[in-house]
């Protein structure tokens, strides 16, 4: 057999051997990307993922508040989302018979967020306008914006030591025990505007960057403003205080306005500083004022 028909043989079955391994490699590669496109298709989307979380949660299974957690810790900005979810839940939740233990736990885990720590969620706004809170505790909480507009707050509310960079307001609120404050910032204004306090409200340290408005609040035990200090315009304006009115040592940078207010208790304002215009107009007292 020529030497040039032995080679050209051998050359064919060299290309029959490429082929089939080319066909090979082909082949493997659609099956990977047959199976990476149904993987992906299987694999949940955030969308679907959050829609389960969500309804979970309605449902009162804590597995639904915790995955509601987990995105917020691997989603950043998802977590306002987040945190006006567990808010919603609160909102009217005595009505619809939620029971204290789901509360509690939602409540629990909406601190562990707002508190600094491991955990925290900086610059979270806190809307619960028309929330039911029971026995809440925002104590330390370093948090945005704040709106408890009409909210009710059963047993004690408190928010000592706490941080707030934006405008708080609590029009409307109903405190149905104690209101407790101690040493809170507020970095811009505080609006209190027809509040009500069964029980005392303890604003003492407080300070409050800008404007102060209490106009129309009800404290029917005692109002504890001492070391309070107020950089904007102070507005107690028909204010009603039931037990003893202690404004000792409190700072007003700018206006201090209690006109129509009544001190039905108590009034201490000993060392009281008031910067600009003191307005006690049509103001009553039920007993002596100290000074």
């Amino acid at each position: 057999m020529p030497t040039w028909v032995l080679w050209l043989a051998v050359a064919l079955v060299l290309m029959v051997i490429v082929a089939r391994h080319r066909r090979r490699a082909q082949a493997e590669v659609l099956l990977d990307e047959h199976a990476r496109r149904r993987t992906e298709r299987e694999a949940p989307s955030p969308v679907s993922v959050w829609r389960e979380a969500n309804r979970l949660f309605r449902a009162g299974d804590r597995e639904g508040l915790l995955l509601l957690a987990e995105i917020g810790r691997e989603l950043p900005a998802r977590r306002q989302d987040v945190v006006d979810t567990w808010l919603a839940a609160l909102r009217g939740g005595v009505s619809r018979g939620l029971d204290a233990g789901w509360r509690t736990a939602v409540q629990s885990e909406l601190v562990a967020h707002l508190r600094p720590g491991e955990d925290y969620w900086p610059g979270m706004d806190v809307r619960a306008a028309g929330a039911i809170l029971v026995e809440v505790d925002l104590s330390g909480c370093r948090v945005g914006k704040v709106d408890f507009t009409g909210a009710v707050f059963v047993g004690d509310a408190r928010f000592e030591a706490m941080t707030v960079t934006g405008a708080a307001v609590f029009d409307g609120a109903r405190f149905l025990r104690h209101g407790l404050f101690t040493d809170t910032l507020f970095a811009r204004s505080l609006s209190m505007v027809a509040a009500v306090f069964t029980g005392n409200l303890g604003l003492s340290g407080v300070q409050v960057a800008d404007a102060a408005q209490l106009a129309g609040a009800k404290v029917s035990g005692r109002a504890d403003l001492r070391r309070a200090e107020f950089g904007g315009p102070a507005g107690f304006e028909t204010v009603f205080f039931g037990g003893r009115a202690l404004f000792g040592e409190v700072v007003f940078h700018r206006d201090a306005l209690f006109t129509g207010a009544w001190f039905r208790g108590r009034t201490d304002v000993t060392s009281a500083l008031i910067g600009e215009t003191a307005d006690f107009g049509g103001a009553r007292f039920g007993r002596r004022v100290m000074r």
